[in-house]
């Protein structure tokens, strides 16, 4: 069975040869991984260049992919490997302060931030585009659907390359509405407006969700297999906002963009966001979203609970927990046998880990993570005896 058709079947919780997997790496963990030259001699192996590992755009997915036999090909959120879309306003980077380790940059969104050189930490957030209501108005000209800077070049073409082949399914992935008040006023000045000046939130929202409506049109003439968001709204505690607030402010600008979606035959909704969202599941699933992940382990998430009360109508997708892979194949196999025998049966579930695989998981044990869920995922195989 081919990717495509293995995934498309799966999140339709019909029966498939093994259950999808996929999975995203930080660079930095390939780039360890290559030095040690495990994944070098792999890539070697199976007739691949190592030198053409890291593209100018990243990671050489395309080759990891069929290298760890993934079946999604990232990324699944906020953008799409087949349809790279711009979402911001598309302002000119400008470099504001620099010093030797660092470096304080204006983005494409208008954000104020500092950076450190080298990449490896989450930059500081200094400020932000709109700070009171007239900043949106004048903000909004900047947001065209229809300015082609806003698709790549050769925009579409893996698409129907993926579409022949039947090599992965095809994503549109947009940035979710929570995501979006925050880059444009900052955390706090989000949290406040949502109290303070819910009107304002609902213009940003109705607009926000028009302009991706008809972003999306040239991706949904060609093939759109599911729709991913990306939203990052919780924590370990839980969302970082009440279910109230989600129901009055969220829910209806999600449900007028999963309609206009479905009504083009696109009827997988993945959301995107870590900490412990369970408190919003039930809204998310009124507002047209079936799907969500990476399902945080550490933030307490459970998707064996979660399959439970929810049975076909969530689409699942991760939480198993990194802490495994660091800790060796003795905690991974416990670890899956913790949770596939509970996930597998019927379908509707995608293996893969809690977030990004990070640095410090070694190779050997992501490659035996790798050949335990090839084999213990296939239907009538090994997964039926994971509990003895």
């Amino acid at each position: 069975m081919k990717p495509r058709e293995r995934f498309i079947r799966a999140v339709h919780f019909e029966e498939v040869d093994r259950a999808p997997h996929a999975e995203q790496f930080w660079p930095e963990t390939i780039g360890d991984w290559y030095s040690l030259g495990s994944l070098e001699r792999d890539y070697r192996s199976k007739g691949y260049d190592p030198t053409a590992l890291f593209p100018t755009e990243g990671i050489d997915y395309d080759t990891l992919c069929r290298l760890f036999e993934m079946d999604m090909h990232p990324p699944w959120n906020s953008n799409s490997y087949f349809y790279p879309t711009e979402f911001s306003p598309m302002f000119p980077p400008k470099v504001l302060e620099q010093g030797d380790t660092w470096v304080i940059i204006q983005d494409e969104w208008g954000v104020k931030k500092k950076m450190r050189r080298d990449g490896r930490s989450v930059p500081q957030l200094l400020d932000f585009p709109i700070k009171d209501p007239e900043d949106f108005e004048s903000l909004k000209e900047f947001f065209d659907p229809n300015d082609p800077r806003r698709f790549k070049e050769g925009w579409g073409e893996r698409a129907r390359r993926a579409l022949e082949e039947d090599s992965a399914p095809l994503n549109w992935g947009m940035i979710g509405f929570f995501a979006l008040a925050r880059w444009l006023l900052g955390l706090k000045g989000a949290l406040v407006a949502f109290i303070q000046k819910p009107w304002l939130i609902r213009r940003i929202f109705s607009f926000w969700s028009e302009f991706v409506i008809a972003l999306a049109k040239p991706a949904l003439e060609i093939q759109v297999d599911y729709l991913g968001i990306w939203e990052d709204m919780a924590y370990k505690n839980g969302p970082m906002v009440s279910p109230r607030i989600f129901r009055e402010l969220f829910v209806p600008y999600y449900r007028q963009v999963t309609d206009a979606f479905r009504k083009r035959g696109v009827d997988i909704v993945i959301v995107d966001s870590d900490g412990n969202i369970e408190p919003l599941i039930p809204l998310w699933l009124d507002a047209g979203v079936n799907g969500f992940l990476p399902l945080e382990a550490q933030a307490g998430m459970d998707a064996p609970s979660l399959r439970e009360k929810y049975g076909d109508r969530a689409v699942l997708m991760g939480n198993i927990s990194l802490w495994s892979l660091r800790r060796g194949p003795e905690a991974i196999d416990e670890e899956l046998r913790k949770k596939l025998p509970y996930l597998l049966p019927g379908g509707g579930y995608i293996v893969s880990t809690d977030h990004h695989i990070p640095p410090d998981v070694p190779y050997e044990n992501y490659k035996h993570y790798l050949n335990r869920i090839l084999r213990w995922t296939r239907y009538g195989g090994p997964r039926h005896s994971l509990l003895d």
